[in-house]
């Protein structure tokens, strides 16, 4: 039997021109590198937040390459405030074809140090905020040739640090969702994936650094230089680096790829995952 794609040259068109997207927490870090690559690729793109100074920014970074661009501030911890995000594309571009969850939280801690409310916080503005825009997003999705959901979950999932259970608890919830979600839709024609980043070098990480200069008793350089030799490809992983992968699982390449957790750690998860 003559193989499927015997004979045919397999390129990477991506075909996302045209394509209306939302990226929860688009207006920084991760999130803002995600809209600008899907802007950059010809897609229209609405972003959410809560911060109006940063979303004005974004927005304009996006409709400079040349697309339509959307930002729309909004509480992600309110079931009207995901309903709200998803209408922003949906009003703006006339549908949405690909749904990017990435808002979040930064709360840390561990059993003792974090009280009830604490614990629950990565769960409700992470795990169900991710549902609530799924479930919203999902009428709309169905009416698209090609709907994509990609989640930016977390290494936590897989390894959690000392401080780390609220984003493992928050990851883990996601994945149990995504593996269900997927299996849900699959049949439509919609995938669901989620992509696991470590802490990345945003807006956040000045912080981080001078909080691990500060514990360690060295330079910032000094605890920069520490930090990055925990990624076996000797740097810390940027931003930029999570983006193509979002984009190729939101293409259709990634037909084929549902329900899957993939990590853009640059080797820094210990452990084996298949």
């Amino acid at each position: 039997m003559k193989a499927r794609n015997e004979g045919k040259t397999l390129g990477m068109n991506l075909d996302l021109k045209g394509k209306s997207v939302l990226v929860t927490g688009g207006n920084r870090g991760i999130g803002l590198a995600i809209a600008l690559a899907f802007a950059e690729e010809g897609a229209n793109v609405a972003v959410c937040g809560r911060d109006r100074a940063a979303l004005a920014e974004a927005e304009a970074k996006i409709a400079a390459k040349g697309v339509k661009a959307k930002a729309v501030a909004v509480d992600l911890f309110t079931a009207a405030g995901c309903s709200d995000a998803v209408a922003a594309p949906v009003d703006a571009f006339g549908g949405l074809d690909i749904l990017v969850n990435n808002a979040s939280t930064s709360v840390s801690g561990n059993i003792e140090t974090l009280d009830d409310d604490g614990l629950m916080e990565r769960l409700n503005g992470k795990a169900l905020a991710y549902m609530r825009c799924c479930r919203a997003a999902l009428p709309h999705l169905r009416k698209s040739p090609r709907g994509r959901v990609i989640c930016i979950g977390g290494t936590a999932a897989r390894h959690a640090g000392a401080t780390a259970l609220p984003s493992a608890l928050g990851n883990s919830a996601l994945i149990a969702f995504v593996r269900h979600f997927s299996a849900t839709v699959a049949a439509e024609g919609i995938t669901a994936n989620i992509v696991h980043p470590p802490f990345t070098k945003t807006d956040r990480y000045p912080a981080r650094r001078a909080a691990l200069a500060k514990q360690l008793g060295v330079s910032e350089a000094e605890a920069e230089a520490r930090f990055a030799a925990q990624f076996p490809i000797g740097r810390i992983v940027e931003p930029s680096d999570i983006a193509p992968m979002v984009l190729f699982l939101a293409s259709p390449q990634a037909s084929a790829i549902t329900g899957q957790s993939i990590a853009i750690d640059g080797g820094s998860t210990p452990g084996t995952y298949y």
